[in-house]
């Protein structure tokens, strides 16, 4: 075989560098597998590539933040400030230390008014897609919950670490400029981190374990421990097959002042699931066709789809009515089948609890019985109560139930997860209740603010969304509010005050509440508080709420309800119909000659000045700092009643005599 010349003056024949080529190739090959695999990064997050340098330092949980690229949205704007761009850009939790992490919290305080839109390998712990998370937000792992060793797993990056590689939308921020968020940290407890490190696009932190935090005593987990909120809800497998499983949804009250009514509950399927058939509970909708044509209908080739009871990926699922309650095949389950009332547990315990179940069945890879998934991105509301936020489900230690068989014994469930929800305040203008206020000593009552549940469904050119409501007469509020024109008028004429051209739009809530100052002596004073229902339905086991600073701490007794301090601080009252007086019906339709009626509900509140110095109901210690109607926090006028200087007083008592009889006569007439 012919040689190979070089410079050297060295000849190489084609076998010698054949083989040497061959050995190069080898060593090569060596060397890539000797090195430590960090993996890359997969669909749930795991894994994440080349590990950045000063993560080497690090004893302790590593946080990175990586900025990667904007795009100019649409529209485009001069002004720099409402410009819109997207973003991308990635974080990454690296469990570096001696000590497993168990459900992760990665906290990134976004501050250029962003809106995210996905992420993979996490999900968000305050809300849905699409988050504003102008304030920073919270990611949690999912699946990837916990964060083991790199000791206890031989350094497999995939279990010691998650990447996020996050979407969304920012503003404001000039071209050129790099957006970063303010810090990021690991909120879980017990741990402290430095403020972040950081260098042109990319910031870093290393957060320790705090020596002096006390860990709460009580049973070690093998999951992270159940947290508590508002509305607690848990997902429990109660028997798994390789093609699918049975669960139970339990859906917990823990707020005294929380309340669903006909509640609706909603969530995604990650992974192609589908509802079989539900015991204690049912979906709005039921369309084979949806199965058919899925990949579910692909699948299950020889499954009768038009017995399913749902293929969407999104399901609204609601309680059963009472008269299902003992149906064989739908009902027949503890706290079920209530038409999705929840109270407060201050109220009724045994109506604070709801539960139903469901078979759910599975598709590829999943074909196998410890594959198991919960739902993500639950929502639950109800007709008229407080709005929830929940979190992301949680894996926790298996619930415990009695054994079926009636022996002393103990089951678990398979997997369980926990999902927390949270009761939101209501923004402006988004309520569904409004208050108005009145008292003895001013003639006129200051009606609930405009536009208090949202003008968005009228027309706005007929009235004024901005103005101020005017003053009315008190028995004026006794009429819906296409009704009381004339009574503006007449009384805006008879005080001498200005009528403007384009009336304020109405409050458009469905239920209001008067709060009247009925009396004030020297030892105490009372107050009059009428609920007025302007929905054509009727609310069951109602309650009002009502939080007044110190004044609360007088109250004495309630007439026509029941009244019930909330504890802890008891500067909260809950009044709730007596028996046979707590059906609030809903409106009433009216003749030709007189208007529609609500629904209403009236008592007089008496209060004492004993050991609260200071008091001055006039200047707005007698009226409520916050009132909830079934736990629906409702908006408060924006001023209360002033005492003036040429203040009539016989003719305010005569004419709050005359707005307590007129309800009384209609409750009469009811």
């Amino acid at each position: 075989m012919k040689a190979i010349e070089v410079k050297t003056g060295m000849k190489i024949s084609w076998d010698a560098r054949y083989s040497l080529s061959l050995l190069i190739l080898l060593s090569s090959i060596l060397s890539l597998c000797n090195g430590q695999d960090y993996g890359m990064p997969g669909e749930d997050g795991a894994g994440g590539g080349e590990p950045p340098p000063e993560m080497a330092n690090c004893n302790g949980i590593f946080l990175s933040y990586s900025f990667g690229s904007r795009e100019r949205e649409y529209p485009h704007v001069k002004n720099v400030t409402a410009q819109s761009w997207a973003f991308k850009s990635s974080a990454m939790i690296v469990n570096a230390g001696r000590e497993e992490l168990k459900g992760w919290q990665m906290f990134i305080g976004f501050r250029h008014k962003e809106l995210i839109v996905s992420a993979t390998g996490a999900a968000l712990m305050d809300g849905d897609y699409p988050l504003d998370a102008s304030n920073g937000t919270t990611f949690v792992g999912t699946p990837n919950t916990d964060l083991k060793t790199s000791i206890e797993t031989a350094g497999d990056f995939t279990q010691i670490s998650t990447n996020i590689e996050i979407t969304g939308t920012l503003f404001g921020v000039a071209k050129g400029v790099t957006p970063m968020p303010r810090t990021i940290k690991l909120n879980n407890d017990g741990w402290e981190c430095p403020a972040a490190k950081r260098k042109g696009g990319n910031m870093h932190v290393c957060c320790k374990r705090n020596p002096k935090f006390k860990v709460k005593t009580g049973p070690r987990t093998k999951f992270a421990p159940r947290r508590y909120g508002d509305l607690n809800i848990v997902y429990d497998v109660l028997q798994s097959f390789d093609s699918n499983y049975l669960a139970q949804v339990t859906i917990d009250n823990d707020n005294p002042l929380g309340r669903l009514d006909r509640w609706n509950l909603t969530w995604e399927w990650m992974r192609g699931e589908f509802i079989n058939t539900m015991r204690g509970a049912y979906t709005h909708k039921k369309d084979p066709s949806e199965c058919l044509y899925s990949k579910a209908g692909n699948y299950y080739k020889d499954m009768d789809f038009s017995q399913v009871m749902n293929c969407q990926k999104k399901p609204a699922i609601s309680d059963l009515p009472p008269e299902k309650k003992d149906d064989n095949v739908t009902g027949k389950l503890p706290f079920c089948c209530k038409n999705g009332t929840l109270l407060p547990p201050i109220m009724d315990p045994s109506k604070s609890r709801s539960i139903f179940q469901l078979q759910v069945f599975k598709l590829p890879p999943d074909q196998n019985r410890t594959a198991l998934y919960p739902p993500q991105h639950w929502k639950i509301d109800g007709v008229l109560n407080p709005q929830y936020k929940c979190g992301p489900p949680v894996r926790v230690d298996p619930s415990q139930f009695p054994d079926s068989s009636g022996l002393p014994a103990i089951t678990y469930a398979i997997s369980s997860w926990q999902v927390v929800c949270n009761i939101t305040k209501p923004k402006a203008q988004a309520s569904r209740c409004c208050v108005s206020f009145s008292a003895f000593y001013n003639n006129s009552a200051i009606p609930c603010n405009t536009c208090a549940c949202g003008c968005n469904d009228i027309d706005t050119d007929t009235c004024n969304a901005n103005r101020n409501p005017l003053l009315l007469p008190p028995d004026a509020l006794l009429v819906p509010f296409e009704n009381r024109t004339l009574k503006a008028r007449a009384w805006a004429k008879q005080n001498h005050m200005p009528m403007p051209k384009k009336l304020p739009c109405p409050d458009n809530c469905g239920v209001s509440i008067n709060w009247h100052v009925n009396t004030d002596y020297r030892n105490g004073w009372t107050a009059r508080l009428t609920v007025f229902n302007w929905r054509d339905f009727a609310f069951e086991d109602w309650f009002v709420a009502v939080e007044m600073g110190k004044a609360s701490l007088g109250y004495e007794n309630v007439y026509s309800f029941n009244g019930t301090r909330v504890p802890p601080n008891n500067r909260t009252v809950m009044f709730q119909g007596l028996p046979g007086m707590n059906y609030l019906v809903g409106l009433v339709n009216g003749t030709i000659r007189s208007p529609p009626v609500p629904g209403k509900q009236q008592s007089v509140i008496s209060f004492t000045k004993k050991n609260i110095n200071g008091l001055n109901i006039p200047e707005g210690d007698g009226f409520p700092t916050k009132l909830f109607f079934n736990g629906e926090e409702c908006a408060l006028p924006k001023h209360f009643p002033k005492k003036s200087s040429g203040h009539r007083r016989g003719i305010s008592v005569l004419v709050s005599f005359v707005l307590a009889l007129a309800v009384a006569f209609a409750l009469i007439m009811d």
